[in-house]
C-alpha cells in the first residue's frame, strides 16, 4: 500500500464493507455480561473512576503486575497512591506467594490483569483479596471476551476495566464494569458533535488506506473538508495544528487525558461495539484461527517462540505474544519492515527490580497482532517478516 507511515497491515481491526451481517443469535461471554456497565471514551479512565469509587487516596498501596502497559499507572498516581509491584511467572501467570506477602503488608486494592486475552485465576486472586480486606479491579483490556469457570470474565472484580478498541473497529471506547457496586455516580455526559463526526469519519479512513473500503475513497475527501469546517467553528483557521478531539488512547498514546474523564463512548463507537457483540462468535473464531496461524508459522524457529502456544477453550486472543532471543535486532528489524508490532518497555525501575520478567519481556515480549480483520495472506506476511528478522539475527545480517 502507497501510505508508507503506516504499518502495512492494521494493526487493530477496521471496518471491511464484505462482512457479512450479524445474525448469531448466541453471542460469546463479555465483559458486558459481567455486570453493570459504564461507557467510557477510554478503558484507563474507567481504571480512574474504579480507583476513585473505592476511595484510593495519597498513602494508599494499589497492588500491580511488574510487567504492565505503563497507562496502568498513571491513574494510581494520579490519585496519589503509592504503586506496588507484585511479580508473575514466566508465562505471565499470577506469582500467588508474591502477592499473599504483599497483601499481608497492607493494600487497599489490586488489580489483576488477563495478559493478550488468557484469563488469570481470577477467582483465587478473589479469595486473597477477600481475605485480606482488599478491593479487586480486573483489567479486561485484553479479554473483551472470555470466562472463567463459567463466568465472564469482569464479573470476579470489585470493578472492571475493558477496552473496545482493541476488539472492534471503533475509534474510542472504554468500559467501566461492576457486579457487585452500583455506578449510580458514573454519570459520562455525551460528547460534543466534533467527537461524534471524528468517530464516524476515523474507522472508514483506516479501512479505506487498508484497502477495505475501497470504493468510498471519497470519503477522505469529505473527511479533510469537515476537519477544515471543524477547525474554523473551533477558531483554527491557519491550519497550523489540528484540534484535539478524541482521547490521546484513540491515537496510540498512553497519556492519561483526564479532560475526557467525564465524556462518554461517542455514538458510533457504541454503535460499532454492539454490532461486534452481535457478531461475537465469528470474532471469537476468526481471532482463534489467526492466532493458531500464527503461532504455527513461528513454533520450533531458533530465537523465538510463542510465550503461550496453546490457546483454552475459553480463550479470546488479544495478540499472539513473541519473545525473542535478540529484540534488539528483530524489533526494529520489524519497525523497520512496517510490521505492526508492540511491546511495553516503559516500566519503573521499581518494577524491573521486582520481578526479572517484567525485566526481560520489557524489551523480548513482542505483541502481534491476530485480529479478525486480517486475512490469511496478510498474518503470512508478518510470519515470513519475523522469520527473515529472527533469522538476520541469528547470523548477524540486516533484515
Amino acid at each position: 500500500m502507497p501510505h508508507t507511515h503506516l504499518p502495512v497491515v492494521p494493526v487493530a481491526p477496521i471496518l471491511n464493507l464484505d462482512a457479512r451481517p450479524p445474525l448469531e443469535t448466541h453471542p460469546v461471554p463479555s465483559v458486558l455480561d459481567a455486570g453493570d456497565v459504564r461507557l467510557l471514551t477510554a478503558g484507563r479512565l474507567g481504571e480512574c473512576h474504579a480507583l476513585r469509587l473505592l476511595g484510593i487516596g495519597p498513602g494508599d498501596r494499589v497492588l500491580l503486575p511488574a510487567y504492565h502497559c505503563i497507562s496502568m499507572l498513571y491513574p494510581i498516581q494520579w490519585l496519589g497512591a503509592e504503586p506496588v509491584f507484585y511479580r508473575l511467572h514466566p508465562d505471565t501467570s499470577i506469582d500467588f506467594e508474591d502477592m499473599a506477602a504483599h497483601l499481608a503488608a497492607g493494600a487497599k486494592a489490586v488489580i489483576a490483569t488477563h495478559f493478550f486475552g488468557f484469563a488469570q485465576d481470577i477467582g483465587r486472586v478473589r479469595a486473597l483479596c477477600d481475605a485480606h480486606g482488599a478491593a479487586l479491579i480486573e483489567d479486561c483490556a485484553h479479554a473483551f471476551f472470555g470466562q472463567w469457570q463459567g463466568r465472564p470474565l469482569g464479573s470476579f472484580g470489585d470493578y472492571a476495566i475493558a477496552s473496545p478498541v482493541k476488539f472492534f473497529p471503533v475509534f474510542d471506547g472504554g468500559c467501566l464494569i461492576s457486579a457487585r457496586h452500583s455506578l449510580e455516580a458514573v454519570r459520562p455526559r455525551t460528547g460534543d458533535a466534533a467527537f461524534q463526526i471524528k468517530a464516524v469519519l476515523d474507522p472508514l479512513e483506516r479501512a479505506t488506506l487498508y484497502g477495505r473500503l475501497s470504493l468510498l475513497g471519497s470519503l477522505l475527501w469529505l473527511k479533510n473538508t469537515l476537519w477544515t469546517a471543524l477547525k474554523r467553528r473551533r477558531g483554527r483557521t491557519d491550519g497550523a495544528a489540528a484540534p484535539v478531539i478524541g482521547p490521546s488512547s484513540s491515537g496510540g498514546g498512553a497519556e492519561l487525558a483526564l479532560e475526557w474523564l467525564e465524556t462518554g463512548m461517542s455514538r458510533a463507537a457504541r454503535l460499532g461495539m454492539q454490532r461486534g457483540r452481535r457478531a461475537s462468535a465469528r470474532i471469537a473464531q476468526a481471532r482463534r484461527a489467526n492466532y493458531r496461524r500464527l503461532a504455527a508459522a513461528l513454533s520450533g524457529l531458533p530465537g523465538c517462540r510463542p510465550l503461550r502456544p496453546e490457546l483454552p477453550d475459553e480463550t479470546v486472543p488479544y495478540v499472539l505474544p513473541l519473545l525473542v532471543d535478540a529484540p534488539a535486532q528483530v524489533f526494529p528489524a520489524l519497525k523497520q519492515a512496517r510490521v505492526p508490532v508492540l511491546r511495553w518497555e516503559d516500566m519503573p525501575e521499581a518494577a524491573l527490580t521486582a520481578c526479572p520478567v517484567a525485566n526481560r519481556y520489557r524489551s523480548a515480549l513482542l505483541q502481534l497482532p491476530c485480529h479478525q480483520a486480517l486475512r490469511s495472506h496478510e498474518i503470512d506476511w508478518i510470519a515470513a517478516q519475523v522469520r527473515a528478522a529472527v533469522a538476520a539475527a541469528g547470523t548477524g545480517v540486516p533484515a
